[in-house]
């Protein structure tokens, strides 16, 4: 139900979107607002699912990860008044009439705007080289959800495509995503090895220390629709974009688990914290099963994921191994809080967060402060400070993966890798620093100012040359292009007229693949799809290269 408070809290942020991303107007703000709360989007990633204006066919933005084929209606309402009023109905029809044309292949390309055209080549790629494609709609908004009858309307139509999942957002569950992060609830039930386990009360509070085979471990955790993945609700929040991470703490778990003397893992290992509301099994008992209900895995992240990776295709390499798990029942909140924060958790388990306090991000930190900027070892860090002067190091970790490691498509569609795989080329001490990665930062800024100036022109209808559009999908694969000019023209791309050259030739060799490609795949081609192909860094990379082969 709609009230001030939550009206206002979600208002004041959807002001400070507007601000900070000099966006076109609050409903844009709250886009962004929208698809950073509910699927964890970067800026450029927001930047690529909005296909808002005029012909979206209801389809405000659209996201698409592997197979997941994400789908948002956005309305905001700018006053408290409106904010009572339903989300609008009619939605619904023009989203109906927008799927079946794309299920059926029946969409022209001028009943569609650029932005939804490229998605929807993207969908029918999938169609053709995938199986089946998971199609999720967002209804969000700071009004009230559809009425039932619209619900009813749009499920009844759509639930024929078999995977299709509806989720509906009104003021207060976006505000509750923004303050309290909910998760779905997780249950489960772990083993107890023989009586090695040990129980203590306090009030409202229950703990056990016991030792369990990893395999049930492993079980607890397991996605019950996909046993081959991690149910990550079990880590109050989706971290599913790093399923697999490779830095050094989880590597060593992984080696020790698959070794033969990981007997000796439950020494090594400090454990896993659990925190649940109610934990039931059968005192004094050997070897008793405890049911575990709405449980969080709050401190022993790294531990369970890595294991997890081990079982694949080793499961009987965990019976051997033993691990020392904590468990705290209480339905009291503000306890669950406290233990949450003294065992380090909170925090969602994100790669990038467990390299947050590493000496190498701290001493980056100090650097980039002496150069006048404020460097944000975590999201937000820096959130009081002015916008121009806040690095992410997500960002620069994507910006120096195209730079320096001539990863552009990487950058753009798999970013995760910059803190699982890649993170110790990206942060290595011997060759990073904060001028080293400001350089790279630098050279994107006008390539991502650019990338703005041309979606705002198609939005408003602008004509764009044909050789320019493409930037907007290109911006990491342009700053590749950079510095292998630069290399060869021997290019000084500090200076600006020297910028301007590189530029120019970065823009007008990619712009002759890209002619090249069109020619191959005709109409299915779309920039969108091209500069997410892993391939696409080669093509281009050679095709440079090939202008100098003489040199």
């Amino acid at each position: 139900m709609a009230n001030l408070s939550s009206f206002s809290t979600l208002h004041d942020k959807v002001k400070k979107y507007h601000a900070d991303f000099g966006l076109r107007n609050l409903s844009s703000g709250f886009a962004y607002l929208a698809l950073e709360s509910i699927l964890n989007l970067t800026e450029d990633e927001i930047e690529d699912a909005d296909t808002e204006g005029d012909q979206d066919g209801g389809m405000d933005a659209i996201h698409i990860s592997g197979t997941d084929v994400h789908i948002f209606n956005f309305k905001y309402a700018e006053t408290f008044d409106n904010s009572t009023k339903n989300f609008p109905e009619g939605e619904v029809d023009k989203i109906l009439v927008t799927m079946n044309a794309i299920m059926t292949k029946s969409l022209k390309r001028e009943q569609a705007n650029e932005f939804l055209w490229d998605k929807v080549q993207e969908i029918w790629d999938l169609f053709d080289e995938s199986g089946p494609i998971n199609f999720k709609f967002h209804f969000a908004s700071n009004k009230e959800k559809l009425v039932e009858r619209a619900r009813k309307k749009l499920e009844s139509n759509l639930g024929k495509y078999k995977f299709v999942e509806f989720n509906y957002y009104d003021q207060d569950d976006l505000v509750s995503r923004i303050i309290e992060k909910k998760s779905k609830r997780v249950d489960g039930e772990l083993r107890f090895v023989d009586t090695q386990y040990f129980e203590r009360s306090d009030g409202p509070l229950k703990g056990i220390v016991a030792t369990v085979p990893a395999s049930d471990l492993m079980d607890l955790v397991r996605d019950p629709e996909n046993p081959e993945r991690i149910q990550e609700d079990a880590f109050n929040e989706n971290v599913r974009v790093y399923l697999k991470l490779k830095n050094r703490i989880n590597q060593s778990i992984h080696d020790t688990a698959l070794s033969d003397s990981n007997f000796e893992f439950w020494y090594l290992n400090n454990g896993i914290t659990i925190l649940c509301d109610e934990c039931v099994y059968a005192p004094n008992t050997r070897s008793p099963k405890a049911k575990l209900k709405n449980l969080q895995i709050v401190n022993g992240g790294q531990t369970t994921h890595a294991l997890f990776e081990a079982s694949l295709g080793h499961r009987e390499k965990l019976e051997k191994i033993l691990v020392l798990v904590r468990i705290c029942q209480t339905n009291d909140r503000s306890i669950s809080e406290k233990i949450s924060e003294t065992t380090n958790s909170q925090t969602p388990i994100r790669s990038r967060d467990l390299h947050a306090n590493e000496r190498v991000q701290r001493k980056l930190e100090e650097q980039f402060k002496t150069l006048g900027y404020c460097y944000e070892r975590k999201k937000n860090q820096h959130s009081g400070s002015p916008r121009a002067k806040r690095l992410s190091n997500e960002l620069l970790g994507q910006i120096c993966l195209a730079y320096y490691l001539d990863m552009p498509a990487e950058a753009k569609n798999k970013k995760t890798i910059v803190f699982s795989e890649k993170y110790d080329e990206i942060f290595d001490e011997d060759t990073t620093t904060a001028e080293r990665m400001l350089l790279a930062y630098k050279l994107y800024l006008p390539l991502d100012a650019k990338k703005k100036t041309i979606k705002k022109k198609i939005r408003n209808k602008e004509a764009v040359p044909d050789n320019e559009a493409f930037v907007s999908r290109a911006t990491f694969h342009l700053l590749t292009a950079l510095r292998l000019i630069a290399e060869h023209e021997k290019l000084d791309l500090s200076k600006g007229e020297q910028y301007k050259v590189a530029l120019e030739l970065a823009i007008k060799y990619t712009y002759e693949v890209v002619l090249s490609e069109k020619k191959k795949r005709k109409g299915r081609y779309t920039h969108d799809k091209f500069f997410k192909e892993i391939p696409t860094n080669e093509l281009i990379r050679s095709h440079i290269l090939a202008k100098y082969s003489g040199n």
